[in-house]
């Protein structure tokens, strides 16, 4: 008798979970921004918005996935 395995159907994804990343990731970007500007002067420095963009993006990623 010969088994078969099934493919699972692939899961929907939800439109809530990627615009809550992009919203949680903005969100992020302009409280970094803001606190960078508070500890050091105005503007931030480029590296600094840089890595700002970059832990955002990161935390935009996580939230979506998680959300999945």
């Amino acid at each position: 008798m010969a088994i078969t395995i099934r493919d699972t159907a692939p899961r929907k994804r939800n439109v809530a979970s990627l615009v809550g990343g992009y919203v949680i990731a903005g969100g992020c970007f302009v409280l970094w921004v803001l606190c960078a500007s508070q500890l050091t002067q105005w503007p931030p420095s480029v590296p600094l918005i840089a890595t700002g963009a970059v832990v955002a993006a990161g935390i935009g990623v996580w939230i979506r996935l998680a959300d999945l």
